[in-house]
């Protein structure tokens, strides 16, 4: 709805950040252009669909990268480079 959503955090791969049933309010109107490392991000992966993860990097290429925060989650290999076209909404709010 106007380009935000609410959605409720499923399993542990980024606790202790997000823990599971948190909700988390997304804005899909942010520039992409000034994301930094550390921010939360939904993204569409082609292997693990829509994935919520913290930026840990942009290569001199414009390719992002990206964890979970738990050390059982996927890592930065598993998840690999994701376009800016992947990109889908930033977390603005935790709530719970």
């Amino acid at each position: 709805m106007f380009g935000f959503s609410l959605n409720k955090v499923v399993g542990n791969s980024m606790f202790p950040r997000l823990k599971s049933g948190n909700f988390v309010l997304l804005s899909e109107h942010f520039d992409k252009q000034a994301l930094k490392v550390g921010d939360i991000i939904k993204l569409l992966h082609p292997r693990y669909g829509y994935i919520v993860k913290t930026l840990v990097g942009i290569d001199h290429t414009g390719r992002y990268w990206f964890k979970g925060e738990n050390r059982d989650s996927v890592g930065i290999d598993e998840i690999g480079p994701i376009k800016a076209s992947q990109i889908k909404s930033k977390v603005i709010l935790v709530v719970g």
